[in-house]
């Protein structure tokens, strides 16, 4: 299984590991949240030893995100917008993989957008939002 990791997927789960029989992928934005002792480790052992890959997604990819979110006026920042658009990114080459994400900004939007999302220590949203005359946060 291909998993997507948004920063809680370390920052709130102390059992988080990285699985052999998987691949995970996370963007730069998100690698650069990680900066506590022990998800820092995590994710840079795992980087190492390739069971965790960086891959940051084009420029239209964030465009489109930023389109999708300002749609429903939900607020991101850049790595939260980030992860959506390497989703999108997967999704169009037809990969079948999970979100891992706490984030229900996020997670609002990947139910929009119909993407595969779990929650950590938060939970999951059960139905898409429309915060309509919001305006979206680019940071």
């Amino acid at each position: 299984m291909i998993y997507i990791l948004d920063a809680a997927a370390l920052l709130n789960s102390e059992n988080f590991s990285f699985d052999e029989g998987n691949r995970y992928f996370t963007t730069s934005k998100v690698f650069a949240e990680w900066r506590d002792f022990r998800s820092k480790s995590l994710a840079e052992n795992a980087l190492s030893t390739g069971l965790l890959a960086i891959q940051d997604p084009c420029p239209l990819s964030m465009q489109t995100t930023w389109e999708k979110a300002g749609e429903s006026g939900t607020n991101l920042g850049d790595a939260d917008a980030s992860i959506i658009a390497l989703s999108m990114e997967f999704r169009g080459r037809g990969e079948k993989f999970e979100v891992i994400t706490d984030d229900y900004s996020v997670q609002n939007v990947l139910k929009k957008m119909g993407v595969k999302f779990s929650g950590v220590a938060q939970g999951e949203i059960k139905r898409h939002k429309s915060f309509r005359g919001s305006r979206q946060n680019r940071g």
